[in-house]
């Protein structure tokens, strides 16, 4: 049996990344694969339950990466961290991106826990797990797999995130790793382009598997996700009081939880829209939500793979989003819904009365999505890991 190990924080908290690698790790146990999650984080309680991770995946800790030594020196890392993203502090220079990654003793912790596990196949997850997994790349016997969780341009170049102002050590470290997975074409392209990394492409599994789509039938907007600026809703509480202007039978329903929702309910209540836009708290029967709409709006301006386009055509529901490089891995413009130039703020609103005001092209769009969906099944996705494990899949 082949020893799997996804390397994170841990999957026990509240993200998309979370809830793609404990459907990907139940998908792999199923397959008979031995896997365990590799936290770094032991303080977040153990929950199988939040995104149903499957009993038999073992989780297991870094052993001495808790212990306060550790943790002043990855205190004093996270400072000159946060100085380089925002200020290029050593945007040049080499040896101090290597520390700020990845320290000595970090390494050694590394390197002891990976081979201790006897894993075939080490998984880091994202950001700074996939530079501190391809420092040690070669020192363990693993076949090492960078996963990058969200788009190019969010990782590398947006002010004051990820590895921005880091190019020159990630550049260097991601050719260690044996594969590197992105989420699409787009981003497999830009890793070339940039730092001449060949890339695979994975994309995400669904989040959500159902018999069932929405009739179509109710005069609903959806839109769901953290409240965070990077959802940018607040900007499309402004577009649908442009809409309402000249449409007054639909709603919007916003679902989700986050440090900005009283900004949303005090920009509905200055547009005098409380009856028309509903803040809705996250909830574990997210179904009913899509059931019970006819079109999603994709607002992100910035999005790895944008879980919920694919909840949406999940259940057969039409979409409108801006043009993000996972929208053309799922949606295909004027077939299952419409792709809007980035900041096209007005084309948005036009097309949102378009499409509500056409029964039967919101119709034709649903289904065009459910077939989508059908297409993309977990299992499929399922196949190209496997495939990646076994030297199988194409750069």
């Amino acid at each position: 049996m082949k020893k799997v190990c996804f390397f994170m924080a841990t999957p026990f908290t509240l993200g998309g990344e979370q809830r793609v690698v404990s459907i990907v790790a139940s998908l792999l146990v199923k397959r008979n694969y031995d896997v365990t999650i590799l936290c770094t984080d032991s303080d977040t309680k153990v929950d199988y339950n939040i995104y149903n991770l499957d009993s038999r995946v073992k989780i297991k800790y870094i052993p001495g990466y808790g212990s306060s030594i550790m943790k002043r020196n990855r205190s004093k890392r996270f400072e000159m961290y946060e100085d380089n993203v925002n200020n290029g502090t050593y945007k040049n220079n080499f040896r101090k991106q290597k520390y700020i990654n990845c320290d000595f003793l970090t390494e050694l912790l590394l390197i002891n826990a990976f081979n201790k596990g006897r894993y075939d196949y080490v998984i880091s997850l994202s950001t700074i797990y996939n530079t501190m997994l391809a420092r040690v790349s070669n020192k363990i016997k693993a076949t090492t797999i960078g996963w990058q969780h969200s788009c190019f341009d969010l990782y590398f170049d947006t002010e004051g995130l990820r590895h921005y102002n880091q190019g020159l050590y990630t550049k260097y470290m991601f050719k260690k790793l044996d594969y590197y997975v992105v989420l699409t074409e787009y981003d497999r392209k830009l890793l070339k382009e940039r730092f001449d990394v060949d890339a695979v492409v994975i994309n995400n599994p669904k989040s959500i598997i159902s018999s069932k789509t929405s009739d179509l039938k109710s005069k609903n907007f959806l839109a769901v996700g953290r409240f965070v600026s990077i959802k940018n809703f607040e900007k499309l509480i402004d577009v649908f009081n442009s809409f309402h202007k000249k449409n007054k039978e639909w709603k919007l329903y916003i679902v989700g939880d986050g440090e900005l929702k009283e900004n949303y309910i005090s920009k509905i209540k200055g547009y005098n829209l409380e009856k028309y836009v509903y803040i809705c708290d996250r909830t574990d029967d997210i179904e009913s939500y899509y059931l019970n709409s006819s079109i999603y709006l994709m607002s992100s301006l910035l999005e790895g793979w944008g879980m919920v386009i694919g909840e949406a055509i999940e259940f057969g529901l039409p979409i409108i989003s801006f043009d993000i490089p996972s929208a053309s891995e799922m949606i295909f413009n004027n077939e299952n819904g419409f792709i809007i130039k980035k900041y096209d703020y007005d084309d948005y609103c036009d097309k949102m009365l378009k499409l509500s005001r056409n029964k039967s092209l919101i119709d034709k769009f649903g289904k065009n999505s459910r077939k989508i969906s059908l297409l993309k099944s977990n299992d499929y996705i399922a196949d190209k890991w496997e495939k990646l494990f076994k030297n199988e899949l194409d750069f």
